[in-house]
């Protein structure tokens, strides 16, 4: 009777994804069948799924056959192209565990990756993996020619000794992982964290506990072969355990696999690249709307994970590959390239927070780097058309002053820091508020914009003659403004009570709209006039009643003061 009741379905995968191709009442005869498919050389992978239904009509489905592997291609496979590294080296095999290595392996290998679906992680821990990397092609010797170039081209020692030492890791690497292969391990059937307290007491002076675990884990990984399936697993690890430490691991992995062409299918469809690239820097806030996504729940799961900042080195690997595109050559719009110049605006506005740009330095960066290729001069010449592009792309020259000191704390102002530098002629040209900022700003948010760029100037890596010329041309400016708008006199309205005066400005001086400087000490100076009056506390507790609350307005008053910077 039971075996009316069964079924068995053969799944093949193509291209990662399992697909059905027939169903068997005999389970011997579907598995015959699955290992039939196997023998064409260009099959991922065959399995066979039993189904059983139970006398209520509810089925059961269970895996009675599985077998994958990495379909052998026709041709080579190269390296990607890679012009930068992390500034630090790995000096040690451990070092190469770690993200920034596993991050450069995911772009020199994307290639490879893409045709076999595997990730970093199953390169390092899983050894069978790592055996066809190494098998395949001049694949690996290629990408450590490469990276050893990469980190002795400005003379920090030689080419030949740097490979050598890579490759001497790279073995420690392989044997390290040939000998966990012949490990018996759990297989991953709960959560992380349980199956880590598994490993924990088979870990000995070769292996740790998180070595042991990420083998673990690669040995599931490897078998689904699609990067969505790798995704939708990690992610439902990663949310349903709460052990800090059991989702670090997992995010590392997460953002192992975010390094895949995976990131198209979360996003789903854009209109262009400028757009895709905006979504990106959603996804990482946690804010992408996945009801345009292709990832399903995958994406809904990692999008909780951003928003409660569970992934951090997912988020930081998303971060840099929106700004590897922005600096990328592939065009903001390719359906009108009339129109990149204003898909380039849109990402400018996308970019900015009200503190600055959004990733300082780096954002900087990749839109000036963007910019060189809009611009028509090549060159040094190039170089100032794109900072001068870039800076009057700002919404105002107060942000103008904000990405400038960014930009030159970002690799592209190597050799080109005096151009930036003479931006500035065009900040010691404005002579009022409004040729500083935005003049659809309120008063308030004018000047906090203008003491942004004081603030960032003061910071930067300018020589101090300039940082001194720049920063009182904007305090001279907001004083003036001050002045004109009487801004001053509005909060201390002779007709309010003192209490009311006094607390308003106070309030406007603790509250981050002027730096310090010849406006803020114009704003201290009427302060410091009231507090002078006599008998003042007499007169800032008129018309509370209660002792006990006109004592605590005064000691809230006070603490106010102290905030505002009048001292302890």
């Amino acid at each position: 009777m039971a075996a009316e009741r069964a079924s068995y379905e053969v799944q093949v995968m193509k291209d990662g994804r399992w697909g059905a191709q027939s169903f068997l009442e005999d389970e011997k005869t579907a598995v015959a069948a699955a290992k039939k498919y196997l023998n064409d050389k260009k099959c991922e992978g065959a399995k066979v799924i039993r189904n059983w239904m139970r006398a209520d009509g509810t089925v059961v489905e269970k895996e009675v056959f599985c077998e994958t592997r990495t379909v052998k291609d026709d041709g080579p496979v190269r390296i990607a192209q890679v012009d930068s590294l992390p500034p630090t080296k790995c000096e040690v095999p451990d070092d190469y565990f770690g993200d920034d290595a596993r991050n450069v392996m995911n772009r020199l290998f994307r290639t490879y990756m893409e045709k076999t679906f595997v990730t970093p992680t199953e390169l390092m821990y899983n050894f069978k993996e790592l055996k066809r990397l190494q098998d395949k092609d001049t694949l690996l010797p290629s990408a450590v020619d490469r990276v050893a170039f990469l980190q002795t081209k400005d003379g920090e020692g030689d080419s030949k000794s740097r490979r050598e030492d890579i490759f001497k890791s790279v073995d420690a690497v392989s044997a390290k992982a040939r000998k966990a292969d012949a490990m018996t391990l759990p297989k991953l059937t709960g959560s992380f964290s349980d199956m880590y307290r598994a490993v924990s007491g088979m870990a000995n002076g070769e292996v740790d506990a998180d070595y042991l675990a990420m083998v673990v884990l690669s040995r599931e990984l490897v078998n689904l072969r699609s990067w969505i399936g790798k995704l939708d697993r990690l992610c439902r690890l990663a949310v349903e355990d709460s052990d800090p430490h059991a989702v670090e691991l997992l995010d590392g992995v997460i953002a192992d696999v975010l390094g895949a062409n995976v990131v198209q299918e979360i996003l789903g469809w854009q209109p262009n690249l400028a757009s895709a690239i905006g979504r990106m820097f959603d996804l990482a806030d946690g804010n992408l709307p996945v009801e345009t996504s292709d990832a399903g729940e995958s994406a809904e799961m990692l999008n909780r994970l951003f928003k409660e900042k569970k992934l951090p080195t997912s988020r930081l690997c998303l971060i840099d590959r929106a700004h590897r595109q922005i600096k990328s050559a592939n065009p903001l719009n390719r359906s009108d390239s009339s129109k990149e110049l204003e898909a380039f605006g849109n990402l400018v506005q996308r970019v900015l927070t009200p503190t600055g740009l959004l990733f300082g330095p780096e954002t900087a960066d990749a839109l000036t780097s963007r910019q060189t290729r809009m611009v028509v001069e090549g060159g040094a010449a190039g170089k100032r058309a794109a900072i001068a592009a870039t800076f009057g792309a700002m919404p105002d020259k107060a942000f103008g002053v904000v990405y400038l000191c960014d930009l030159a704390a970002s690799e592209f102002a190597q050799g080109a820091a005096d151009d930036i530098a003479a931006m500035f002629d065009r900040i010691m040209d404005t002579t009022n508020i409004g040729q500083l900022c935005q003049r659809n700003l309120t008063p308030k948010e004018r000047m906090i914009r203008a003491t942004m760029a004081h603030k960032a100037m003061a910071a930067s890596c300018f020589p101090a003659e300039l940082k001194a010329q720049v920063t009182e041309r904007i305090d001279s400016i907001l004083e003036r403004y001050l002045i004109d708008e009487q801004i001053v006199e509005k909060l201390d309205h002779h007709e309010s009570p003192l209490r009311d005066r006094a607390v308003r400005l106070v309030q406007f001086c603790a509250a981050g709209v002027l730096p310090e400087g010849k406006a803020m000490t114009r704003a201290r100076t009427r302060i410091l006039g009231l507090l002078r009056q006599k008998d003042f506390d007499a007169h800032f507790v008129e018309g509370i009643p209660d002792p006990a609350r006109a004592q605590k307005a005064l000691r809230d008053f006070h603490q106010l003061l102290v905030r505002a910077g009048f001292g302890g």
